[in-house]
Parts: structure tokens; sequence; C-alpha cells
């Protein structure tokens, strides 16, 4: 692992957001973290998810048709966008409508209602997937054929212009690789390849993984909604490390007792190809393919400084700290195999 100026974890709780606050995609992964961390400060909380949840308190809603939920905006202070399409297998026309119209929906009702700010998380993606180590927010999007990419891409431009008319005002947030405790991508699916066996990895395990902590990017969220000077900026929220995917999935393999192959890119584009086309083809859903190993030989990293100078950001976990909580988390949750145990030793989580 590597860290421009030997970024160290640290930071402490971010100030507690004035007046409510609404989620997007309140039931997904970042979501309930957040929803969860603004409750326990205090704040009162308005989620909106496609998969309703009375049980929290999450409306059942679409952020492509928010008419529906559009009352639960009255009086609000801030929205946190976080609903979208995260797949590397989902159609562009199917995303498009989500991470762009349903972006665009989501702005004008908040405007509607006079919302004060709109947080909307973006991500690292939208730099592409070639570039030089430690790049910062004034590199210029990169646009590149991925239909997560350039829909990321487009939500973000239509946040800022928003911005830039005077509508309200905005925050991106451009978060890294999240893992942590319940993570689909970048913890659950890993773990399902690599216990079948079926974990590959283009570049030879090369590629770089920019991973943030949930913990670490739930706290820069709280900041970006709460800091003044942050009104119209751009913000790279990672643990401020560069990590091999080699590095990382290996971590995850010694969970289970397997190793990914490291393979060159094409022949791991092949093999994603066959094997995600062959499962999605008998009906098992699953993200393997070609934009997923693309992903996975990403070259580059992410500077966080303007996070920590504007938002006071800093990562709250270490990714040691962090890869034992995932272990204990998924040893309890059968994801290890039956005869797997956790080995992480108990520790509190940093921060």
């Amino acid at each position: 692992m590597i860290a421009p100026g030997g970024a160290a974890p640290g930071g402490g709780i971010g100030p507690r957001p004035a007046g409510p606050v609404l989620v997007t995609g309140a039931n997904g992964f970042i979501g309930r973290a957040l929803s969860a961390h603004l409750a326990g400060l205090g704040v009162e909380v308005r989620g909106v998810d496609v998969a309703g949840d009375p049980t929290t308190g999450v409306h059942p809603g679409s952020t492509t048709a928010p008419g529906a939920w559009a009352h639960l905006l009255d009086g609000v202070d801030a929205v946190v966008h976080t609903a979208a399409i995260v797949s590397n297998v989902v159609p562009l026309a199917q995303m498009r409508t989500v991470n762009v119209d349903g972006t665009a929906r989501v702005l004008a009702a908040a405007r509607s209602a006079g919302v004060r700010r709109f947080v909307h998380l973006s991500s690292v993606v939208v730099h592409g997937f070639d570039l030089p180590a430690w790049v910062d927010e004034s590199r210029p999007m990169r646009p590149n054929g991925d239909a997560y990419v350039d829909t990321k891409v487009a939500s973000e431009r239509l946040v800022l212009a928003a911005g830039e008319r005077g509508d309200l005002e905005v925050v991106v947030l451009r978060p890294g690789d999240v893992y942590g405790p319940g993570s689909r991508p970048w913890v659950v699916l890993p773990l399902t390849y690599l216990r079948a066996r079926q974990a590959v990895l283009p570049a030879g395990g090369r590629g770089i993984l920019s991973h943030v902590h949930i913990d670490s990017l739930v706290d820069g969220i709280t900041r970006a909604i709460t800091t003044r000077g942050a009104d119209g900026g751009v913000f790279h929220l990672t643990d401020g490390m560069a990590t091999t995917c080699g590095e990382y999935f290996g971590r995850l393999g010694a969970m289970v007792g397997t190793r990914p192959r490291h393979l060159p890119t094409p022949a791991a584009v092949g093999a994603a190809v066959l094997v995600g086309g062959l499962q999605r083809r008998l009906g098992r859903p699953n993200e393997l393919g070609a934009a997923s190993m693309r992903l996975l030989a990403r070259t580059g990293s992410y500077r966080i400084d303007r996070a920590r100078e504007v938002l006071g950001y800093a990562p709250r976990v270490d990714l040691d700290t962090g890869m034992a909580e995932v272990e204990r988390w998924a040893a309890a949750e059968g994801l290890l195999g039956p005869r797997r145990r956790s080995t992480a030793v108990t520790t509190a989580p940093g921060g």
C-alpha cells in the first residue's frame, strides 16, 4: 500500500446537520449506514428507496417519479442522493434512466421544495480507468463507453450545472471503492467467487483499488452536508491509499482458503465474459463481464487533499482494521463456508 505524503487514518466525528436530511437509496449499503449515523447524531432522517421498509421508516418510491414522495422534502435542509444502479452488466439505457434521469428529477424536486443543499454521490470512476498516480479533482472527467462511468459523468454534470445556475447549493462527492461489512461489490460478491474458485484478476493482479471504508465515507458525507465552504465543491473520498487488487482480493481469499487467479487482461476478460454470460443465461445473476475486468485493471489513484482541507475529512479506519471487521462479519453471516471461522483479532474499529 502507498499513500501520498504518508496519509494516515484519523479524524473525529463531523458536525451535526442542523435540519432534517432526506436520503435517496436509503436501503442501499451507503444509504443505510448514513441514515443510521445521522439518526445516532439526533438528526431527523427521511428515506426513500424503490424497496421501501416500514420498519425503518423508508418510504417506497423511485427517483424517476419523485412526485409520489415529494412531500418528504417539506422542511428538509439537505438531500443526500445515493440512489443509483451500480453494475457492470446492466444495459446503458436502463442505467441512464436511473442514474441520469432520476438525478435530474430529484434535483428539480429538491429545488422546488426549497432544499438548501444537494449532496450528490458520484464516483472516482468518472476519471476513467487509465490515469496516472494521485490525480486530483481538477483532472477532466473521461467518458469511456462504460455504462456506469458514462452515466456517472452525465449525472455529475447535471448537478454541477444546477449549482452554477444558483438553483441550490451542491456538493459532489467521488467515493472510491466502498468496502466494509455488507458491501456487495467489494466483499459479498468477491467472497462468493473466491469460494467457487471463479475469481480472476486482470493485469496480473496489479490493477489499483482505491478503497474507502464505509465509516470514513459516512463521516465525509456528513461533513459535506454541514461545511459552509463546500458549496460548489467536488471531492474525492478514499482511504488515501493505493492498494493493488492482488493484495486486496488476496486478503479476502485468505479468509476462505483460496486465491484469485492472476491473468493477463485479455485472458481475464475472456474468462469473465464466458463464465458470466453462461451463468446469466442459466438465470444466475452475476457481475462477471468485460467491464468488471476493465475496472479491476485500473491504473492510478486519487488525492484527497481537497477533502482534508475543506471538509476536515480524514480516513477513520485503516485497511488492517477494516478487513478484520469484514472477516468477523463474513464469518457471522456464513460467507466463509461451513468450516471456516474468522481468524481476525478482536479489536475496536478505528475511529
